[in-house]
Parts: structure tokens; sequence; C-alpha cells
């Protein structure tokens, strides 16, 4: 049997995630569920993209789909790989522990059994027209709990985990991704005007206040690449309208690759974004380091 290294990378992630939490037999039943799951899968890319589409699995499956292209499309560094590995494993512990604590066993079998029948029935639609599941669709999470100590400790987790947010059971990818990718087609047209200094101050300042709000969304709900991309294409059009960094086709350009990450990892394409990401990254240093790039 062929090694299949970034199914197996992403599997040791979430297992080593979840070893950094105290889990209870049940919670250590919902784990092997979901590692036998993953482990099975005829396709990762694709098991991965129905997470997203799962109310319940959707933080997961977008810090998943990070973790993918990183081993299938980047250029690995065997040299750092147990760094990266540990940070991306770190990534992981909050959103393995959430799941954990709003899923028993039944209910994890019964979201991957029933989302993988109707992916089945529904080939079609699902993987080539990409319809979204309406929130109706999705399974809904039970809200009885064994007792009223747990269910206690269980709210009191969910008030200092997600103070100012919307609770678990409310987060809708499907909304969270037409709001990121709403503005960066115009935004993307923005730029050539950009590099001419043809804009006007409200223009310019209504953009970037729209980036960096989904930017601080991004970072509060934990997606990493999405939240630095943002905050690297802020810091970039403040600096150029400020007049610290020249409007050049290189700097233009550095911020084209910030919407190109934030496009292919939302949506979860199965593209080469390593030297768009390593373009945006070093703009965001260059930044940081110097007064006026020309």
């Amino acid at each position: 049997m062929k090694f299949d290294f970034t199914r197996n990378y992403i599997i040791q992630c979430v297992m080593t995630a979840a070893n950094q939490l105290r889990l209870s037999s049940e919670k250590i039943e919902s784990l092997a569920i979901l590692r036998e799951h993953l482990t099975k899968a005829e396709n990762i890319f694709e098991e991965i993209e129905r997470f997203k589409k799962i109310t319940q699995l959707s933080k997961l499956g977008i810090k998943l789909t990070e973790i993918y292209n990183y081993t299938e499309n980047g250029k690995i560094d065997f040299l750092k790989l147990s760094e990266r590995f540990k940070n991306h494993s770190g990534n992981l512990i909050g959103d393995v522990s959430n799941l954990l604590d709003i899923v028993t066993p039944q209910q994890m079998k019964d979201i991957l059994q029933k989302e993988k029948k109707a992916d089945n029935e529904n080939v079609e639609i699902d993987l080539t027209k990409r319809k979204p599941v309406r929130e109706s669709e999705l399974p809904k999470i039970k809200n009885e709990i064994e007792t009223p100590k747990r269910a206690t400790t269980d709210d009191l987790k969910k008030e200092i985990i997600f103070d100012g947010l919307e609770t678990e059971e409310e987060f809708n990818f499907e909304k969270y991704e037409a709001r990121i990718l709403r503005p960066i087609k115009e935004i993307d047209a923005f730029l050539n005007r950009v590099a001419r200094y043809d804009y006007t101050e409200n223009e310019i300042n209504n953009y970037i206040r729209t980036m960096k709000e989904n930017g601080n969304l991004s970072q509060k709900i934990g997606f990493e690449i999405i939240s630095n991309m943002h905050a690297i294409f802020v810091q970039g059009l403040e600096a150029i309208h400020n007049k610290k960094v020249a409007p050049s086709s290189t700097a233009i350009e550095a911020l084209r690759a910030c919407l190109i990450v934030i496009v292919a990892v939302v949506r979860g394409k199965e593209v080469d974004i390593t030297n768009y990401l390593n373009r945006a990254e070093n703009f965001g240093k260059l930044i940081s380091q110097t007064k006026r790039v020309i």
C-alpha cells in the first residue's frame, strides 16, 4: 500500500492536538471515530472540503485545508518539518477541543455517515456545482446534557472561548466564505488605480476598513493564513496611501498575491500558492523593516 504522506500528516496533527487535552472515555471514542473516518476516506481533500460544509466540523475543516495546502503545494523543508508540525498541531488544539465538547460518539458517526450518504446521492451537485448546504439541512446538535454539573461546565467553557462571537452552532462557513470573497474582485481592480494614486480618500479608507474587519474576524475564528494575508494587505495599502511605500509594480503584485492566497485558501483550491504566499509574506517583512520601498 502506497504511503500517503499528506493523509498521515493531517491525522497525526489531529491526534497530537488531542493528546494535549484531558479527554474522557466518550471523547476518546469520538476521536477514534474521526481518525478512522479520515484514514478510510477515498479522497482526503474532498473529505476536508465536506467538513467545511458541516456546522460542527467547519472550523476544523478550514484549518485542515491550510495543512493540506502546505503538504501538497509547498516545497517541504524537512529540516524545519518538526517545527512546522508543532505549529500545525498546536493550531488545531482549540478546534479539536471544541468539536469533542459538542458531539457524542453517536453524533460523530451520524454526522460523518449522513454527509457521506448525501454526497453519494448527489455527487454531481456537490462536487461540480458546489451547491451550498442550507442551514436547515445540516445535522442538528442536541442540547441535552447528562447532568446539570456538566451543563454548567460546558456553558462556562463556551462563554470563555467564544466571548464576543456567535455560538459554535451558529457559525456558518458558507456565510463566512461569502463575506470574505465579496470585496476581493472589486479590490483587485482598485489596485490598478492605486498604482497611479487615482483614488479618493473615502475609497481607500473603505477598502482598508473592510479588509481589516474581515482579517479580525478570521483571526478571532482562528484562520491564521487568511488573517495574516488580510493584515499584510492592510499594512501595505496604508503604507502606499501614506507614501511610506512606493506603488511600484512589485508592491502592487505583492498586494494582489495576498488576495490570491485568501481566495485559494477559503475556496480550498487545489493549486500551488507557494509563490504567492512567499511573495506576500516577504512584502510584509519588508514593510516592517524599511521606511520606504522603491
